[in-house]
Formats: C-alpha cells, sequence, structure tokens
C-alpha cells in the first residue's frame, strides 16, 4: 500500500494525467554483470526492457477506470507509476488528491507484526494523524472480519486475510483516488461482495477508482472507462463494454492459438485399446462452423470425431467425457445409452467415418476444460476400450457477461413481486 499526494498547477477536471509514461527495466544475464558496468569498460551488459512505453492516460475526477489486458501486459507497473512507488524513465504523472493502493499482497505489512500494529503503521505511513487513527480504528478491525486473527502476526495470514487486512486499511483513509491490483480476486465471495459496495460507495462520493481485473463481467459493470494494454502499450481505451469486447477478441485469437499449439504437440496422456477403430483428428467448432479452441459461454458448438476402422469390430461406440483442468468430471455421453439410442452394429475393415455432437450451447462458465474420447466394444457383456483417449483435446471457455458464478450457467426465470396497498408490482428477468 502506498499513498501520494502531489498538487498539480492546471489539471481542470482531471484526477491523474500521464504523458508519454514509460518504464525500461535494465535486464542483466547475471547479477555480476552489473558490477561489471560500474568499474570495467566494454559496458552496458544488459538489455533495455520496456514494461511501459508512450503512455497517455487523462482520467478525470470521479470516474471508475478499469485496466485490462494479458499477464505481463504493464498493467501492474502502471500502478506503481501511478502511485508514486515506481519513478519513470520517460514523461510524466500528475496526481491531484490523496491516493490511496493496494497492490502486492502484504506489501507495507511487518510480518513479525499483528493484525492490530501493523494497522496503526499502515495508517500512519498513509499520514492519517494519530486522532484520526483512533477515529478508524475499530472500524478498521469490523471490516476486515478477522476475529482473533487480529492479535496474531501476518505472517501467519493467508492471502485472503492479507486482502482483508489491507482494503480495510485502503479504504478507511477516505482517499480521493483508490487504485487496486487484481487483489480482490483472492478474496472470498462474501468480501468481494462487501469490497464492491464500499467501491460503489467511493464511485458515490465522486471518488475515483482504477483497478486491474480480469473480471471481465466486473470491468464492464463498474467501469465506465476502460484501458486495454498489451506489451507496455495501450492499445485501446474508451467505454467499457467496447474495449471489452475487443480485449474478449485478442484473448479469443491468442487462446485458439496457444490451445491449437498444445493440442498439436506428442500427447503424454494415457491411450489404450484392442485397436480395431482408431479415432482420428477430434475438433470443436463454434457455431459460425470454425474450428477452434475457445468459446463464450452460452455459444452453439460441436465435437467431430473422425475414425476409421483396421479391422472388423462388432459393436463399437463412441463417447466422449467433458472436464475441468483440475480433474473434475463434468459429463460423460455416447450414441448408445440415451433414449433414441443409435446402434452402429459391425463396421467392416476399411471403412470411414465422422461422429458429430451438438450442443445447443455451452453450459460451462470460464475456465479450462478437455475432453476425453471413448471407444468401446459394447457387443462383449462388459464393455472393452477400443480407443480410449485420455486429455484428447484440451479447450477454453471465456464468460463475458459474468452474470453467474461456478462451474455451470444455467438459464433461469427470476420474478419479483411487490405489494404497495392494493398495487402489485412484478418483475421479470428471463435468464
Amino acid at each position: 500500500m502506498n499513498t501520494q499526494t502531489q498538487q498539480s498547477v492546471d489539471m481542470g477536471g482531471s484526477a491523474i494525467v500521464a504523458e508519454g509514461l514509460g518504464k525500461a527495466y535494465q535486464m542483466y544475464d547475471k547479477p555480476m554483470h552489473r558490477v561489471w558496468d560500474l568499474f570495467l569498460p566494454g559496458g552496458p551488459r544488459y538489455k533495455e526492457f520496456w514494461a511501459v512505453r508512450n503512455l497517455y492516460l487523462d482520467i478525470p475526477h470521479g470516474a471508475t477506470v478499469g485496466i485490462i489486458g494479458e499477464n505481463g501486459a504493464g498493467k501492474s507497473t502502471l500502478l506503481k507509476l501511478l502511485t508514486g512507488i515506481t519513478q519513470p524513465t520517460t514523461g510524466s504523472v500528475r496526481v491531484q488528491g490523496r491516493v490511496s493502493s493496494l497492490l502486492e499482497l502484504g506489501a507495507g505489512f511487518h510480518p513479525e507484526f499483528t493484525g492490530r500494529e501493523n494497522i496503526r503503521l499502515n495508517c500512519s505511513i498513509l499520514g492519517m494523524s494519530e486522532e484520526e487513527i483512533a477515529e478508524r480504528f475499530e472500524g478498521i478491525i469490523e471490516f476486515s472480519e478477522l476475529g482473533d486473527f487480529i492479535e496474531r502476526p501476518v505472517k501467519t495470514y493467508s492471502s485472503g486475510m492479507y486482502v482483508r487486512l489491507g482494503f480495510a486499511v485502503a479504504a478507511s483513509v477516505d482517499p480521493d483516488i483508490l487504485l487496486i491490483d487484481e487483489a480482490l480476486s483472492v478474496g472470498d465471495e462474501h468480501f468481494r461482495g462487501k469490497c464492491t459496495n464500499r467501491l460503489n460507495e467511493f464511485r458515490e462520493q465522486g471518488k475515483t477508482t482504477i483497478f486491474v481485473s480480469h473480471d471481465i463481467g466486473a470491468v464492464k459493470s463498474m467501469c465506465q472507462h476502460v484501458v486495454l494494454m498489451d506489451q507496455g502499450e495501450v492499445l485501446e481505451q474508451g467505454p467499457a463494454e467496447k474495449v471489452a469486447d475487443e480485449y474478449l477478441k485478442r484473448a479469443h485469437a491468442r487462446g485458439n492459438e496457444r490451445l491449437s499449439a498444445l493440442n498439436r504437440g506428442t500427447s503424454e496422456y494415457p491411450r489404450w485399446g484392442t485397436g480395431e477403430l482408431e479415432t482420428l483428428e477430434i475438433e470443436m467448432s463454434g457455431d459460425d462452423g470454425a474450428a477452434g479452441h475457445v468459446f463464450h459461454t452460452g455459444q452453439a458448438f460441436r465435437v467431430t470425431i473422425p475414425w476409421k476402422a483396421h479391422e472388423a469390430a462388432q459393436e463399437p461406440v463412441f463417447g466422449i467425457g467433458i472436464y475441468r483442468s483440475d480433474g473434475t468430471y463434468i459429463n460423460g455421453s455416447n450414441h448408445f445409452w440415451r433414449e433414441s439410442p443409435i446402434h452402429l452394429g459391425a463396421v467392416a475393415a476399411g471403412e470411414e467415418g465422422v461422429v458429430e455432437m451438438d450442443f445447443e450451447r455451452m453450459p460451462l462458465l470460464a475456465g479450462q476444460y478437455y475432453l476425453t474420447t471413448f471407444l468401446y466394444d459394447h457387443s462383449k457383456a462388459a464393455p472393452t476400450a477400443i480407443d480410449h483417449r485420455e486429455h484428447a483435446l484440451t479447450f477454453e471457455v471465456i464468460d463475458a457477461a459474468g452474470h453467474q458464478h461456478g462451474l455451470l450457467y444455467l438459464p433461469t426465470r427470476w420474478t419479483i413481486k411487490r405489494r404497495h396497498g392494493d398495487a402489485l408490482r412484478e418483475e421479470v428477468s428471463e435468464r
């Protein structure tokens, strides 16, 4: 956490103005090379890495701004530049008002001090007087909900406890500008709700909030303005809906590229069976018919399994299993165990074909998943594997709306009825 108060000579209605902002780091192959550059000729021996380059921002007072982008885009470095923790290599930052920030977990906390002692320490660092600390002290403890842990050293805290204490202190400063770097993502659902309510209060009070997040649903719902970064530069900035959609398009394209390379690699996962039939390259495709590996919650999709028969088989049955990346089994089905089963019957050597499974909508929420394919001989008392492929294809799901949490998207119909006197009011929301 950090606080910075810097008055600009003339910033008009702007809380933060950054012009030509850049931050370069010197990357040495070996630590000794840094010493050699100080005393020996032949340097420099480092490579420059620009975490932020030629950036311009003009954030008005009272705005809630989201900063999005993939890991390594420069988002965290930008926040450190805005708070004054890191000094820019090029350009300037002008800030008007008291700044409070919640950046890296545990930043500003002394590990040997208790939560109670760290509250006093951090409030002092943030420029609060003894009277202000005394006035807000119990409120900070209450908001953090740490219970008896407030008397224990923070080195014993979990990441979620760090966030509780850090946000409680940062919010208590009553800042003009609050900056948050993804820290709330490690908190539990209840505490994230409390933090969201507090951020809404800041917005209603005309305060400025800037936060880094990968939760696109939260960005869309809370921010009027969004900045999209990539490789240290601003790709786009503007209305939340427009910029967030651009980010999702880029994430979709990069995810397809990355997962395609992964699926083309040599599989390290088990594959077994008697081998009369062989399944070939498995594909997933979206509602536009294009093969890919990244899909949106609610999007129609298809799984295609080409196959060929090397030898005759009596009663082959194809199936798939869908798993979350941690191995959680989500669903399994085949074309035989159905209300209207498909009996493939005997297959002759040399036959070829394709199995297609069409899904009306993707029921999964955001995350990484994989398919396992089953090809078993059901002519025997106990179905026998012909070609069983574990982890045959990896795919990713993006939930742009972010209206639900958990594993599955469940379409729902909400109805709220209100009565005031003789008047009955009913509101209905589908899905």
